[in-house]
């Protein structure tokens, strides 16, 4: 049985990842992560994105954006194609206006670059956060519902799963069949129960990741992507207790 390979998010890093790409890349290939998940912005930044995760020995995994520009959309599918990467993440849907008609005009743009992605041996994700999860996961649904299945598929955020109110493991397990990957994330009771958000690295918050972890093992998935929003610590530490966390803890 395969195990999922690890990799990270750059948004902990912040303004860094934007300003000095390779001196963050050199940290992530440091603390053993083996790809990457950044923005569309930051990685098109730089001409040599590919030169520098190849020196790194880095894959680049996804693109993440949001909802709104087919530009900056069909910009990342190239960069994809160009560097072999696999995933272009999408957030936000219904974010501004949480009505049905919103959530549908959102899931009909999904499908169209879904569609297109097609062309560039990509992928399309929808990453959820906890307003769709919230009123028994509405925006979410619809999303589902609204979209095919080998257009669309998830990017599932444990810790904002718990934050909209349901169970992550629960909800891995119900839609796994649509599930491509998974952000890795902790944080605080308090935060849960105050809505106010605080993110710790991975088994230093209150999200199980037991269930979850042998859930992905069993599904073979491919890859997983630790995330830590924001810290007020340094990004490098926080991330590298998180990357000790899995493998002292899963073998991953």
């Amino acid at each position: 049985m395969n195990k999922p390979r690890i990799g990270a998010q750059l948004i902990i890093w912040r303004g860094r990842a934007a300003k000095e790409l390779p001196k963050v890349l050199d940290e992530v290939a440091e603390i053993g992560f083996e790809g990457i998940e950044t923005s569309v912005n930051i990685i098109s930044s730089y001409p040599n994105a590919g030169k520098l995760l190849e020196d790194r020995g880095l894959k680049l995994i996804a693109l993440h954006l949001g909802v709104s520009d087919e530009n900056v959309a069909r910009k990342g599918l190239e960069i994809l194609q160009e560097l072999g990467g696999l995933y272009l993440t999408f957030s936000g849907a219904g974010l501004k206006e949480k009505t049905e008609e919103k959530y549908v005009e959102h899931a009909r743009f999904l499908s169209r670059i879904g569609e297109l992605a097609k062309d560039y041996g990509a992928q399309v994700c929808y990453h959820n956060h906890d307003y769709e999860i919230v009123d028994d996961a509405f925006g979410m649904k619809i999303i589902l519902r609204e979209t095919s299945p080998d257009l669309v598929k998830l990017c599932v955020d444990v810790y904002w799963v718990r934050h909209g109110g349901m169970d992550p493991a629960t909800f891995i397990k119900e839609h796994l069949d649509r599930i491509a990957y998974l952000h890795l994330k902790d944080g605080t009771e308090r935060g849960i129960k105050e809505k106010s958000p605080e993110f710790t690295p991975l088994g230093q918050g209150c999200i199980d990741f037991k269930p979850i972890i042998d859930l992905c093992v069993k599904a073979e998935m491919k890859w997983l992507i630790v995330e830590q929003d924001r810290t007020e610590g340094d990004p490098k530490e926080c991330m590298l207790a998180s990357r000790r966390y899995l493998e002292e803890v899963f073998k991953l």
